[in-house]
């Protein structure tokens, strides 16, 4: 029987593939999210219809499949979600990833703590997410794999990752800062920063460490509020004015 977690968490988690080239992996997918009680649904400019084939490997969860929403953007398959997760299979610390991909298991945990309906995305079989996509999303997940052959197939990265989810204790929620506190909080060291911008290297990769790190971090509606009085002091010390 399942748990009131479980329930909670299958209802606010959307699958959203981006891009998808084969019907068998879109009815693989649908298979995959019937196996573990999710149902929702989203294609970005799929390269393929939801055919015969699509059908015919979703085996049982074919409705799934007449209930997926396609769409032309990603913006209108993140509409209504309050985190963006992007999976990669490829790890690195290059120039233009500024923060460390997480496995499903620390996910997991982490999603526990947090209230708000969450957008998963999985990216092209053949390239995966591109970098500006990467940058909408509030955590980035990767599968631990051989480093020889480390990128895996779609509905099998997205079998693990629900699994992690479904399997995930309860734990104690924790009231996470709002949408419009987060905006407050990044509005404003972003004018100490735009501020301090003639002496530094990079002031737009600082703006948008500065965004990743809360996006990640959990913050809840007391921590943002004792981090925003401290900025909006030094930016009244500076004499900044409001956005």
């Amino acid at each position: 029987m399942k748990s009131r977690k479980t329930k909670q968490i299958q209802r606010s988690v959307r699958i959203v593939l981006v891009e998808p080239e084969y019907e068998i992996n879109i009815g693989h997918v649908a298979r995959v999210m019937a196996n573990f009680g999710f149902w929702e649904l989203y294609l970005v400019n799929p390269k393929v219809e939801i055919g015969f084939n699509a059908k015919m490997f979703a085996k049982h969860a074919s409705h799934l499949l007449q209930k997926a929403k396609v769409v032309p953007r990603l913006e209108d398959a993140l509409r209504g979600c309050n985190f963006v997760v992007g999976t990669t299979g490829i790890v690195g610390r290059g120039r233009n990833i500024i923060r460390n991909p997480v496995t499903p298991a620390k996910f997991a945990a982490d999603m526990g703590k947090l209230d708000g309906r969450f957008a998963i995305l999985f990216g092209r079989e053949g390239t995966g997410l591109n970098q500006e996509e990467i940058k909408k999303c509030d955590f980035l997940v990767t599968i631990p794999a051989d480093e020889d052959y480390p990128v895996l197939n779609l509905s099998h990265a997205l079998a693990i990752v629900l699994y992690e989810l479904s399997s995930n204790k309860e734990q104690n929620m924790i009231i996470q800062a709002s949408g419009e506190e987060k905006e407050m909080l990044i509005n404003c060291f972003n004018s100490i920063v735009d501020y301090f911008s003639p002496q530094l290297r990079s002031p737009e990769k600082i703006k948008l460490s500065f965004k990743r790190v809360i996006g990640r971090s959990l913050v809840s509606d007391v921590e943002a509020a004792a981090i925003l009085c401290v900025l909006q002091r030094i930016r009244k010390k500076l004499k900044i004015k409001k956005i």
